[in-house]
């Protein structure tokens, strides 16, 4: 029986061959493979033929959504999916190492006793070429959603889409935020989805996620929707989360924010202003690192 979905939003063609590769030598091939064309310029007929074993499930659609909406268009590709447990949404660039699923299978009695949501495999970062960029990123065994997303905003973790198992149930729950171009789509929605429980690290493999110059070219066009998602992301913070965090972990977490207010020239949306939440957090000393922020920036470009 399968528990696992793989769930692969396609429109990138240079990279894809690699990914449906490493599908087809996982050592375990209890996984459903569901593939969403994005009105992509470029056909992958050819390539999947050369993987029908895999027992694909394909559908290309007839409008481009990713690009506006690529939350949107995961949803879509989600919903091609059967009824598998677990979901895996896998980058048409990215690769999963060949004993991924099999280390999943091992990994289900722990997370099922548990009630695990959420499993988040290692990390292999990799460049155009697929050598290796540096040392693997690994996560503790278990740890909670709001810890990972305090390591990710102090730089000692990074979230991404393709390492990332989640269950069925916890998406249909929880769904996406309305992340613009899904920037800070994942980081919310494992502290979501999780739902104050663990999130469990799986360490014995790992998904290769690619760093390239496709992928910075994107992030470089669309810098506009990624300073509206980084907002976002401290909004949702403050509104849902903020009794997780101690009082200096929000006021780390106001100066992050208030930070891409002045830089990325965005509004407050939250319901209190920025000045009264540093008294709130660090009292007169605080509002008093608001004031002079202030006016260094004013003054000194």
């Amino acid at each position: 029986m399968n528990r696992l979905a793989f769930v692969i939003p396609y429109f990138k063609i240079d990279f894809f061959e690699e990914t449906l590769k490493a599908l087809s030598t996982q050592t375990n091939k209890n996984f459903g493979v569901y593939i969403g064309n994005d009105l992509s310029k470029n056909d992958p007929s050819s390539i999947l033929k050369k993987y029908n074993h895999l027992n694909i499930t394909y559908k290309s659609f007839r409008n481009n959504l990713g690009s506006t909406d690529l939350e949107g268009q995961w949803k879509r590709c989600i919903a091609l999916s059967k009824d598998e447990e677990w979901i895996c949404i896998l980058a048409d660039d990215d690769f999963p190492k060949d004993n991924f699923v099999e280390e999943f299978y091992k990994s289900l009695p722990l997370v099922d006793q548990k009630k695990i949501n959420v499993i988040k495999t290692a990390i292999t970062s990799i460049d155009s070429k697929s050598n290796v960029r540096g040392k693997d990123l690994t996560h503790p065994e278990f740890d909670t959603g709001i810890n990972t997303f305090w390591r990710d905003r102090n730089d000692k973790t990074y979230t991404s889409i393709s390492e990332n198992i989640f269950r069925r149930s916890s998406y249909e729950k929880h769904g996406f935020r309305g992340f613009p171009l899904a920037w800070g789509t994942p980081l919310v929605a494992w502290i979501d989805y999780s739902e104050g429980g663990y999130i469990y690290g799986m360490n014995n493999t790992q998904m290769c996620v690619r760093v390239s110059e496709i992928n910075l070219s994107r992030v470089d066009s669309f810098k506009d929707q990624k300073h509206i998602g980084e907002a976002m992301v401290y909004e949702i913070i403050f509104n849902d989360y903020i009794n997780q965090f101690t009082k200096s972990q929000l006021l780390f977490l106001i100066k992050k924010y208030h930070a891409i207010l002045h830089y990325y020239k965005r509004e407050n949306k939250l319901t209190s202003s920025i000045f009264s939440l540093y008294g709130k957090y660090s009292g007169i000393k605080g509002q008093l690192f608001y004031v002079l922020r202030e006016i260094k920036w004013k003054f000194i470009r």
